[in-house]
Formats: structure tokens, C-alpha cells, sequence
């Protein structure tokens, strides 16, 4: 499934969903929340390596798969909140083993690891709109274990931050987008060297209840990743 198949698969669930949980009541912005997602992530990375003591050479290349996320936020205090995002995938892998004794293909999973933590600052525009800032420490880690005694395992930790808007379009439905730097970012498999990168993210929720909603999130940049979510709102009153 091509990526927009995706986005209008995950965009059709949430419109049935919609469509079946047609009872809702007003809601402001919140900052104390837990969500439960399920994702799919495209890592369309290569690396390559060669074993001078076998004369072998490993080459592989990373695409697209499913996983989870746990995300949440503990707010606000003199508009000041906490924040923390888990996500773990299997995303497929290929690799063509090159050697005395021939050429070999292989295939299998492997799985990709990410953790944000940090604190973020609210500025509210009026009573629908805030302009959101986050300062976190990005960890990501990236374990293949091996076709052929090769190791491409890499991670890495360094700081990141994001700039973004939170808008409720009405009393159900909020709108937010963001622009996100991090240090690890991007990683090239050959030297398991990273780099920075900017990402591009926007998303949808829906609240059916009070204290529930449903969430459609894209985000874009050397991962892109694509997530659906169920969301429930602590207590702030």
C-alpha cells in the first residue's frame, strides 16, 4: 500500500468512526492527556558492509511498517507542561549477501525504537487557538540483528525542538500542525553516523464524548509516519 492509500484508509476510518459517535459536547484545548495509537512507518534508509576476513558483503535496505505509539502531556502550570512520545515498529528489511559462495537474498523485520521527553510552553492566541513551543532529548534506536554476523544496530540521543499551533475548528473537531527539528533525525546505515533533520507534521481530532477523541496524525521528514489514535483527556477542571 502506497502512501496514499494509507492516508486515505487511516482519513476513512476515522470519518466511520465519526459517522457512528455523533454525540459531543464543548471542549477547550487541553494539556493533561493519554493517547494509544497504532502506526505505520516508511524508513527508506540502505546501508552497506563488507567483512575483509570473510570476503563477504552485506547490503540492506529498510522500507515500511506497523507499530505503536503511547503519547502523552501533564499541563499546564503558568502555561508550562510536560510531554512524553513512545513509538516502536517492525519495519521490513532486505538484504543481498555476497561471498565465495555466492549470492544470497534474505528478508525479515526489524525493529525501530523512538523516546521524546521534554517541557513545552503555551501561548494562547484566544480561547480556540495556542501557538505550542517544545524543547525534549529525542532517543531513537535501530536494531536489525543479522543476516550474516554483520552489525548495522545503531542509536543515538541528542536534543530536539518543535514549533506548532493547536486550533479548535469548533466544538469537536481540532486542527494542529508543527515543524519539528531533532539531531537524530537521519542515519546513514554504512557509517551509523546520524543527522540532523526537519520534520513536518499535521493532524486531526475528533471528541465523539467528553474526555475522548479520535486522532488522525501525519508526519513527515527522513521517517514518515503515519498514525491513528484514541486519545482520553485528564482532568484539568
Amino acid at each position: 500500500m502506497n502512501k496514499l492509500l494509507r492516508t486515505i484508509a487511516l482519513a476513512g476510518v476515522l470519518l466511520c468512526a465519526t459517522a457512528w459517535l455523533n454525540v459531543a459536547t464543548a471542549q477547550d484545548l487541553r494539556y493533561s492527556w493519554f493517547e494509544f495509537g497504532l502506526l505505520g512507518q516508511d524508513v527508506q534508509k540502505a546501508g552497506s558492509q563488507f567483512d575483509l576476513d570473510l570476503n563477504q558483503a552485506v547490503d540492506i535496505k529498510a522500507s515500511d511498517g506497523s507499530g505503536v505509539r503511547f503519547r502523552g502531556s501533564i499541563g499546564t502550570w503558568r502555561n508550562f507542561y510536560v510531554f512524553a512520545n513512545f513509538e516502536s515498529s517492525d519495519p521490513n528489511v532486505e538484504a543481498v549477501v555476497t561471498n565465495t559462495q555466492g549470492t544470497f537474498l534474505a528478508s525479515d523485520k526489524f525493529d525501530l525504537t523512538s523516546l521524546r521527553g521534554g517541557i513545552g510552553y503555551k501561548y494562547t492566541l484566544n480561547h480556540r487557538m495556542d501557538l505550542v513551543a517544545e524543547l525534549g532529548y529525542d532517543s531513537i534506536e535501530f536494531d536489525f540483528g543479522s543476516f550474516a554476523g554483520e552489525d548495522f544496530d545503531v542509536d543515538g540521543n541528542d536534543i530536539g525542538a518543535s514549533l506548532g499551533v493547536r486550533w479548535m475548528l469548533n466544538d469537536d473537531w481540532e486542527f494542529h500542525a508543527h515543524g519539528r527539528f531533532t539531531n537524530v533525525g537521519d542515519v546513514n546505515l554504512t557509517t551509523k553516523e546520524f543527522d540532523s533533520d526537519v520534520l513536518a507534521g499535521v493532524g486531526l481530532s475528533y471528541m465523539p464524548i467528553r474526555g475522548f477523541s479520535l486522532t488522525l496524525d501525519y508526519e513527515g521528514g527522513q521517517i514518515e509516519t503515519f498514525s491513528l489514535g484514541f486519545r482520553l483527556d485528564l482532568d484539568e477542571d
